[in-house]
């Protein structure tokens, strides 16, 4: 039995910052070896592998080499939440009470715009939303509820760092809509494209964020709830 993460809201919980910074801690590396009962791929020059989110009652794809953030700090327990090893990039996964919306397409903006609102973005701009690409089928409620996916751009201010030099983060964000529980997964990815520290720019840039489109595409594809008592 997984446990139920208690405290549902429909408001995320205040993120200490898009761009997460880590230590410079050792870091295990993944081996084939060592990832035994674990689905490993690798496409795109991106190495994959399946993760079982809160206590397995989700899975999901996402790159293998992530950092788990609450080996670093607290993480609700409504979140699951990951950063790349190499890049300011995180990974947010988080159950949610559903949002109530007139049109589905508003509940995916609802949660684009809590997240600008939490982080104070200056500017906020969507670029993309696609509707679920087909419809669930098989078991009631569905393993893979309907998704909606959005791409769109913050502009968010950091630290001490004025709101005139904003770091541009781009958000790959998706909804599952888990209606027979009520509830919403939500994932987003933070990219950070520019980023100025100290004078020096930074940020992934336009290349970057293209790769991890194609780890939104395969965590889109991938997700699938094995235990609905997650929501109970």
């Amino acid at each position: 039995m997984v446990q139920s993460p208690s405290g549902f809201r429909n408001n995320r919980e205040p993120p200490e910052s898009l761009l997460v910074q880590t230590p410079d801690l050792p870091v295990p590396t993944a081996s084939m070896s060592n990832l035994s009962g674990i689905h490993v791929e690798v496409a795109s020059n991106i190495r994959s592998k399946t993760y079982e989110l809160f206590g397995g009652a989700i899975k999901m794809s996402l790159p293998a080499d992530l950092i788990d953030a609450s080996d670093l700090r607290q993480v609700p327990n409504t979140q699951e939440v990951f950063l790349s090893k190499d890049t300011d990039i995180s990974y947010i996964i988080e159950v949610l009470e559903r949002v109530e919306a007139g049109k589905e397409e508003e509940a995916v903006k609802f949660h684009f715009n809590a997240l600008a609102d939490d982080n104070s973005a200056t500017k906020t701009e969507i670029e993309l939303i696609e509707e679920p690409k087909t419809a669930p089928a098989g078991s009631s409620p569905p393993a893979q509820p309907p998704c909606w996916s959005l791409i769109g751009t913050q502009h968010v201010p950091k630290f001490n760092k004025s709101t005139q030099q904003p770091d541009i983060v781009k958000i790959f964000l998706l909804l599952w809509r888990v209606d027979a529980k009520q509830s919403d997964v939500v994932l987003t990815i933070n990219v950070p494209m520019v980023t100025v520290s100290d004078g020096s720019a930074g940020g992934v840039g336009e290349e970057g964020a293209e790769r991890v489109r194609s780890i939104w595409e395969k965590a889109r594809a991938s997700f699938k709830v094995d235990d609905f008592e997650l929501f109970a």
